[in-house]
């Protein structure tokens, strides 16, 4: 068995992705519990299905990594499965809001397997947000709203470079990028989450 560079370093960044997650969730969860909040339940939702795909990547490249297994798919289809969940309640209030004001645009999907067309609904969720957020910013100026623009950036990049990934023959290189901007776009995200958490709290 030989391990690659490579590997180690993806199996960090998925475990760093992870352990950031988890701490998102629980203080969007611990935000939730002490103010009943909507924001914070939606947040928690967000997080358990990113939490979930992160584990379940970590998981399948370690277990691959020492040869205990050797097809991936279906563990990275669930993996995509979550992710697509967590990107979606991520932006659930921009696409309402987005909705509301009939600006909803509906375009194709390029679909060719059912990882990708998780991959592509996870762009279009994040797009969304993002869009949303960074118009906030321009009117409000608020550095908050600017580090969450930040980490939706982040997210937008990674789901990008993950789904180029599916349609290449090499993938290695959009594969190691998109977990870097994967893990920058989680801590981003997190300093307004641990802000607001704290606002509330007090």
């Amino acid at each position: 068995m030989v391990v690659t560079l490579y590997e180690v370093s993806k199996l960090a960044l998925e475990l760093a992705a992870l352990v950031v997650t988890v701490l998102a969730l629980m203080v969007s969860y611990a935000g939730y519990s002490k103010t009943k909040k909507s924001v914070f339940a939606r947040l928690s939702l967000a997080f358990i299905g990113l939490s979930v795909n992160f584990f379940l990547n970590l998981l399948a490249d370690s277990l691959f990594m020492f040869e205990v297994i050797e097809d991936l798919y279906y563990i990275k289809l669930i993996a995509s499965f979550f992710e697509m969940v967590g990107f979606f309640f991520l932006a659930f209030s921009h696409m309402v809001k987005v909705y509301q004001e009939k600006r909803f645009v509906v375009a194709p999907l390029i679909i060719f397997n059912l990882n990708a067309a998780f991959k592509t609904l996870s762009i279009y969720f994040i797009f969304y947000a993002t869009l949303e957020t960074m118009i906030t910013y321009s009117r409000s100026k608020s550095r908050i709203v600017l580090s969450t623009a930040i980490g939706l950036l982040g997210f937008a990049t990674y789901s990008i470079l993950s789904w180029i990934a599916e349609f290449v023959v090499d993938p290695t290189i959009y594969q190691v990028f998109s977990l870097i901007f994967q893990v920058f776009g989680i801590l981003a995200f997190f300093v307004p989450i641990w802000i607001y958490y704290r606002g509330v709290k007090t």
